[in-house]
């Protein structure tokens, strides 16, 4: 039994569909699989989450300084953990999954919504 033919809208259609497929792989495959983050670049990228979480919560007087710093070679992931007089908070960043927090002590309290 014969294969209909495809309209060339399709064919180009079913291209641009696989050309996208393509490209997210690739970039996926290079974030997750390629050159692992920096210590600067996971440093400046856990500085840029902990100044949004200061927003929503209060960390100190001033921003917590880094107090401990991990890298695991097996996941490509480092946590760095940042201590203020009242509150300690970490953070995991690597290049395929993000920067997320990872956790936070109880002198972390939440800001309270504006009126």
């Amino acid at each position: 039994m014969p294969l209909p033919k495809l309209s060339k809208k399709w064919v180009i259609a079913l291209v641009v569909v696989v050309l996208v497929l393509i490209v997210l792989f690739l970039d996926h495959y290079s974030r997750c699989y390629g050159k692992p983050l920096s210590r600067e670049e996971a440093l400046q990228r856990a500085n840029r989450q902990l100044q949004f979480l200061n927003k929503d919560f209060v960390l100190g007087d001033t921003l917590p300084i880094l107090a401990a710093e991990e890298y695991n070679p097996d996941t490509r992931t480092w946590i760095l953990t940042f201590r203020s007089p009242t509150c300690e908070v970490s953070i995991i960043t690597d290049r395929c999954h993000g920067t997320d927090v990872g956790g936070m002590s109880e002198g972390c309290k939440e800001r309270p919504a504006p009126r």
